[in-house]
């Protein structure tokens, strides 16, 4: 303790967001770098560069959102503003995957094998995210029902 500052250790929840502020950040950034560097190499799906491009300022704005939710006192505002963004995504990730997985068995030489293949593995790997949270919320609700239920087994 140095003056009157007090440290203290961050919880894992603060540690938690922090990741995946910074995981949102560098994606972002990087699907923005290899959408802009490959826009005009896909002739197969000319949307492929669009939509990783789309997809890392997506990225950022949810970071930046995210991150004002969390430091704001405007919750309502920004909650509205994060679960539209949230909507969005998953309406683009299923459109992107339209446009990337109908090519898998074509893209070479009709498309740069960087983009399209950073394209296509980015996608699985966010869908792969959204089962983990997915399943995760089920377990979660599965768990609160079972407090509740023992909670009210317990008081009557």
């Amino acid at each position: 303790m140095a003056g009157n500052k007090v440290c203290c250790k961050p919880d894992l929840y603060t540690v938690g967001v922090c990741l995946v502020i910074a995981l949102l950040c560098i994606a972002g950034i990087s699907f923005i770098i290899i959408g802009t560097f490959y826009l005009g190499e896909c002739v197969l799906e000319k949307h492929i560069p669009i939509y990783v491009l789309v997809q890392g300022v997506l990225f950022l704005l949810i970071g930046c959102t995210l991150v004002m939710l969390l430091s704001s006192d405007k919750l309502i505002l920004f909650f509205l503003l994060f679960s539209t963004l949230c909507i969005f995504w998953f309406c683009w990730l299923i459109t992107g995957s339209i446009w990337v997985f109908r090519h898998y068995l074509s893209y070479h030489g009709e498309c740069n094998a960087v983009l399209y293949l950073f394209a296509f593995w980015t996608l699985i790997v966010q869908y792969i995210g959204l089962g983990i949270a997915f399943l995760a919320s089920v377990i979660y609700c599965c768990l609160f029902c079972i407090m509740l239920w023992a909670c009210l087994a317990v008081n009557g």
